[in-house]
């Protein structure tokens, strides 16, 4: 009986599991299982705590002269207090908008980090 309730308890836990999971994905804010579209598969199975869902392909990081001129645009952006700038470049340009987004991040981090004194 107490195999039973243990067995019960494992199988409650990967169904809550799985719908957290499922959650997640759905939000956009899941972490992909490495493992799952191998040809092997995941070890973990249904207990992974990653998700196996189909994801899309991150997009490719622009070449280094690109990274390097949208850091200096980003740069001189922020120093004139223009993020609305930086934005608008990311909509015009789908290509590197996931880049310019973290661009502009990091340096809103560092513009509070900076003026907060650490």
């Amino acid at each position: 009986q107490q195999q039973q309730q243990q067995q019960q308890q494992q199988q409650e836990y990967q169904e809550s599991t799985e719908d957290s999971v499922l959650l997640l994905h759905d939000a956009g804010k899941c972490k992909p299982c490495i493992h799952a579209h191998r040809k092997k598969g995941c070890d973990n199975g249904d207990a992974c705590q990653f998700c196996h869902e189909k994801h899309r392909a991150p997009a490719p990081r622009p070449a280094m002269v690109i990274r390097n001129l949208l850091k200096q645009m980003v740069a001189k952006a922020m120093a004139d207090g223009n993020f609305e700038v930086v934005q608008s470049w990311a909509k015009r340009n789908p290509k590197h908008s996931a880049y310019l987004e973290r661009l502009l991040t990091q340096y809103t981090e560092y513009l509070m980090l900076m003026q907060s004194g650490r």
